[in-house]
């Protein structure tokens, strides 16, 4: 199943902090992938679908690499659209993969580096936070849930910044919060 384009929209705006919590909400609470570190400290947020193979990687997917002191084909994920790579060791060809503007996280050497505990088609959401990988039959809901979340937040935000108290606001199961909630978001087109 690909990742629909509203998903990635969605993964992407939320970030690796709200994708956790709802990740969360659905007892997943270990998400995160220990010890990866982004190629550049300026590179672009990484979500796609895990691929294991460069054969199987479709237009926006990840590259998992697993295996110490690797180098990733750099020219043909370039030419087949991958989103980035992911690897479980330090990636060789590091200077090449960020001209190629590339988004990739890799782990240091280290004699205590554990594989990486990602499945073909999980989707993986990495941005200065780390790398969070999502399952794939999660993705949508989660994403939707991360969305609504970020909505209600700016929601708060606003109220706050009218002048209004937070009392009732910071519980959005509450009947005021819920009623003003869905009139605001009538008034955003939301």
């Amino acid at each position: 199943m690909a990742l629909a384009q509203a998903t990635r929209d969605k993964l992407s705006a939320a970030g690796t902090t709200r994708i956790a919590a709802a990740l969360a909400k659905h007892g997943l609470r270990r998400q995160s992938v220990p010890g990866l570190r982004p190629l550049t400290a300026f590179q672009d947020l990484l979500v796609g679908e895990a691929c294991k193979t460069i054969d199987t990687c479709p237009p926006g997917g990840v590259l998992v690499v697993e295996g110490s002191a690797t180098s990733v084909p750099v020219a043909l994920l370039v030419r087949r659209r991958a989103a980035g790579v992911v690897s479980d060791g330090p990636l060789r060809n590091a200077a090449e993969i960020a001209r190629a503007s590339l988004p990739a996280y890799h782990r240091p050497p280290s004699p205590a580096a554990k594989p990486l505990q990602i499945e073909t088609g999980d989707i993986i959401l990495g941005d200065r936070n780390g790398v969070l990988v999502v399952p794939a039959a999660l993705a949508d809901q989660v994403a939707e849930e991360a969305a609504e979340a970020a909505a209600y937040e700016e929601f708060v935000d606003e109220q706050v910044s009218a002048g209004g108290g937070v009392y009732g606001l910071h519980i959005p199961s509450g009947e005021h919060a819920r009623r003003a909630f869905a009139a605001w978001r009538r008034l955003r087109g939301r």
